[in-house]
């Protein structure tokens, strides 16, 4: 039962990082046409942070 739940873990997560991942390329495009709103800036600049936070703790596992 605890593999089951670990591989929906790992469904899931892989599901928000590229679904973040579009969400990102369409606030790029929104940026390059018009100004963002308050929430769009926020979002694109959290799923930034993220993106960087999850590089990093991808790294920490590999090399440490």
């Amino acid at each position: 039962m605890t593999t089951l739940a670990e591989m929906l873990q790992i469904i899931s997560f892989v599901i928000l990082i590229i679904s973040s991942g579009f969400y990102f390329r369409h606030l790029e495009q929104c940026r390059r046409e018009k100004k963002l709103s308050m929430f769009e800036r926020s979002m694109y600049i959290s799923i930034q942070f993220a993106f960087f936070w999850l590089a990093v703790s991808l790294l920490f596992t590999v090399f440490v």
